[in-house]
């Protein structure tokens, strides 16, 4: 078989900006790999439309995007990398993208920086910027399926088909699920396509010598943005079955709190392990979802086991396999309460920690998914 033509152009269709601080996700990370090994990277997030005006990040994103007019990078995190931003009429959600006419009114801001760009790779995960794939020339093509296509509720059904049609016509090179119910999809979908399961990772370099601070036993965190798949009810149930602890949801959406369950704003992600070291317990109160049914182990699991919390969670769709001798499991507010008292007795010790997070680093995850391309990540 001949040997690739060696990657020194890539184009990586995100989501989050890298000026978004509290914001890291797996593509992130793998723009930011692929260019540390000497890769020229531009990476996209979603485009802003005029509803931007509605909501502080979203805000945020508008100022960010509307002067530059996709002309010039957003932000360059690290050299080799450039993140750049459309305008778009509309938000790509299903409310606003019902068809592939609206779908054509998202592409056209960015038509012209793509006719004039062409790359040796182009790596995209599910989510709103697979609206530009039409319009991208690239040799190779990845995809990182990081959620099935009917999981994520906002997302235009019309990109789920296109994707699933790329798939079964072998437009792809290979697949690296994040877990094993989305590598058997991509499978079933595409049984020529190789799919590798390369699950979530850690910052682990970020997480170095953090440790729970003294006293923090009875306190409990749910780390990241409200959405419909986290049962807030539950919640709102477990702290008055557990009067003598804290609860803390730190994320975007959540509005007032109240007695001992509090809702705080959320972090900048280098500020994650200072703030996870004074719990004692991670939470992952989700309830069931068709996006569920995909997800073995959520990215804030890795950051609580790093910061050496135990972890209670609900056991739902794949996270009873993915969170198997890792996390306390309770179905209900009486179980659940149960399981947080002991998550707190089962935190993980220094040395399991360690361990953790040597062998679930991003580090580790970049290598084995570059390894498939015939790139180091330097």
């Amino acid at each position: 078989m001949p040997r690739p033509k060696p990657v020194v152009t890539a184009v990586v269709l995100g989501v989050h900006s890298f000026d978004a601080p509290h914001r890291r996700t797996g593509i992130q990370y793998i723009a930011e790999g692929l260019a540390r090994s000497g890769v020229s990277v531009d990476y996209l997030s979603v485009p802003s439309s005029p509803l931007d005006v509605l909501g502080r990040e979203r805000l945020a994103r508008l100022a960010r995007v509307w002067p530059r007019l996709g002309r010039a990078p957003v932000t360059e995190p690290v050299p080799g990398l450039r993140e750049f931003a459309f305008l778009s009429p509309v938000p790509v959600h299903r409310f606003f993208v019902p068809g592939r006419v609206a779908l054509r009114a998202v592409r056209l801001p960015a038509a012209g920086f793509f006719q004039s760009r062409a790359y040796d790779l182009c790596v995209h995960d599910v989510g709103p910027t697979m609206a530009y794939l039409p319009l991208v020339r690239a040799r190779r093509l990845i995809l990182r399926l990081n959620d099935a296509p009917d999981g994520l509720s906002g997302l235009p059904p019309v990109l789920g088909s296109a994707l699933e049609d790329r798939l079964a016509r072998g437009l792809y090179e290979r697949v690296w699920a994040v877990s094993r119910p989305l590598a058997e999809w991509a499978a079933a979908t595409a049984p020529s396509t190789p799919a590798d399961l390369v699950p979530n990772g850690v910052d682990a370099e970020l997480f170095a010598g953090t440790s729970p601070v003294p006293g923090a036993e009875k306190r409990a965190v749910c780390l990241g943005n409200r959405s419909p798949w986290l049962d807030l009810d539950l919640l709102r149930r477990v702290a008055g079955l557990l009067p003598d602890w804290e609860i803390h949801c730190v994320g975007g959406g959540f509005g007032r709190g109240r007695s001992n369950l509090w809702f705080l704003p959320p972090v900048a992600h280098d500020a994650v392990p200072s703030l996870l070291s004074g719990y004692g317990v991670g939470l992952l109160p989700f309830r069931e979802s068709p996006r569920m049914a995909a997800v073995e182990r959520p990215l804030r699991f890795y950051e609580y086991v790093a910061a050496g919390l135990g972890v209670a969670s609900t056991p739902v769709g794949g996270l009873r396999a993915g969170l198997a001798g890792w996390a306390e499991f309770g179905d209900g507010p009486g179980r659940f309460a149960e399981a947080v008292r002991m998550a707190a007795d089962r935190r993980p010790n220094r040395a399991r920690r360690e361990t953790f997070l040597r062998e679930n680093g991003w580090q580790a995850r970049l290598a084995e998914m570059f390894r498939t391309v015939g790139l180091s990540n330097g």
